[in-house]
C-alpha cells in the first residue's frame, strides 16, 4: 500500500474506507441532495482535497481520521494551518473550502450533525477578489464550454431543466452584462427573441432605470432552450426555483460559484461576469459611451473607472513587452 509521510513519526495511508465511502457519495447521493451532478474532474478534485485533510487530521491528532469525530474546531484549525503555516494561496484554500463543505454535507447526512462549517470562511486575495476582475480568454472559453456541456452530463429530466435554466441565467450576466439583481427580477415578458436579434428589458435597474439590452446569438440560444423547457406556472418570473418562487440573487450567486469551481476559478462572482462583458466590449472597439449605455451607468466617469485596468492586467501587459 502506498503511504505518505506527513510529519516526523507520523505515516498516513493514502487509501481508507471512509474515503471510498465519500467517493461513492460524490458519484450518487450528492446529486440527490443538491440536484446537481459533479463532473469527473470535480469529483477527483474533491477527493484529492479531502484526502489531504484526512492526512493532516491524522498527523495533528495522532489517531486515524474518522468522519463521525469531525468537529468545527478541527476545520477552523485546518484553515489556520493552511493559510498561516502552509501558506496556500487564497484560490487553493477556497477550493479546499468547497471540498470540505461537501465532506461536511456527507457527514451531516449520515451522522445527523449540523453546522460543521459554521464560521469556516473562504479567503479573499488582493487580486482575484477585486470587483474589477475579469475572466481571461482561457477562463471565458472554459466557462462557455462548461455551461453547455453541463446540459449533457445530467441524468434526469429535472436535472436537465435546472442546468438549462442556469445556462440561460448566466448568459444574461456574461453576454448582456446584467446585474445579478436584475436577472432575478426579469419576467418572461421582458424577453424578446427574433430570428436574428433579441433583447431583454430591464425594468428595475440600479436607480430604478429602465433599459433594453440587445442579446447576442449565444444568449438567444440559451434563452430559447430555457423557454422551451420552462414549466408553465402562475409565476411571471423568467427564472424560478422551488415551485413558483422567483430565483433569488443568492441562488444565482451559488450557481456562479459552482461554475467557477468547475473551471478552476473558485472566487467567481456574478460581478466578474458583468465586468467580463464590459471588458470584452472594450476589446472589440465599442466606445465608452456605448459601454455606458449597455451597462446602465448614469455617468461616463463611472464607466471609465469601471474599465480601469486592474493590477493583474497591468502586470500582464508589462510582462508582454519582454
Amino acid at each position: 500500500m502506498n503511504n505518505l509521510q506527513i510529519a516526523p513519526s507520523i505515516t498516513v495511508s493514502i487509501s481508507s474506507p471512509w474515503l471510498d465511502q465519500f467517493s461513492q457519495f460524490l458519484q450518487s447521493d450528492y446529486r440527490k441532495i443538491t440536484r446537481r451532478q459533479l463532473s469527473e474532474k470535480s469529483i477527483r478534485l474533491a477527493i484529492q482535497h479531502t484526502r489531504v485533510f484526512g492526512m493532516w487530521h491524522t498527523a495533528t491528532f495522532h489517531e486515524p481520521f474518522e468522519p463521525g469525530s469531525l468537529t468545527n474546531y478541527d476545520l477552523q484549525l485546518y484553515r489556520k494551518w493552511s493559510l498561516e503555516q502552509e501558506k496556500v494561496k487564497a484560490a487553493t484554500w477556497n477550493s479546499r473550502h468547497w471540498a470540505l463543505s461537501i465532506l461536511c454535507m456527507w457527514i451531516e447526512s449520515t451522522h445527523g450533525y449540523s453546522d460543521l462549517m459554521d464560521g469556516v470562511e473562504q479567503k479573499q486575495s488582493g487580486i482575484t477578489s477585486t470587483k474589477h476582475r475579469s475572466l481571461t480568454d482561457d477562463e471565458y472559453h472554459r466557462l462557455m464550454h462548461v455551461l453547455e456541456q453541463n446540459t449533457r452530463r445530467v441524468v434526469t429530466a429535472f436535472e436537465y431543466q435546472v442546468t438549462v435554466r442556469n445556462w440561460a441565467a448566466v448568459s444574461l450576466m456574461l453576454q448582456a452584462g446584467n446585474r445579478v439583481e436584475e436577472v432575478s427580477l426579469v419576467d418572461v415578458g421582458d424577453i424578446t427573441l427574433n430570428e436574428r436579434s433579441g433583447s431583454v428589458l430591464i425594468r428595475s435597474g440600479k436607480g430604478d432605470k429602465e433599459r433594453s439590452m440587445p442579446l447576442n446569438l449565444v444568449a438567444r440560444n440559451a434563452l430559447r432552450a430555457w423557454l422551451d423547457l420552462r414549466p408553465a406556472s402562475v409565476s411571471t418570473a423568467l427564472f424560478t426555483g422551488k415551485e413558483t418562487d422567483r430565483l433569488t440573487t443568492r441562488s444565482l450567486q451559488r450557481i456562479v460559484e459552482e461554475l467557477g469551481r468547475q473551471i478552476g476559478v473558485p472566487d467567481l462572482t456574478p460581478h466578474w461576469l458583468r465586468y467580463t462583458f464590459a471588458k470584452r466590449l472594450e476589446a472589440n472597439g465599442i466606445t465608452l459611451e456605448g459601454i455606458r449605455d449597455l451597462l446602465g451607468h448614469n455617468s461616463i466617469e463611472t464607466t471609465r473607472r469601471y474599465l480601469r485596468s486592474s493590477t493583474e492586467e497591468l502586470q500582464s501587459a508589462v510582462e508582454g513587452v519582454m
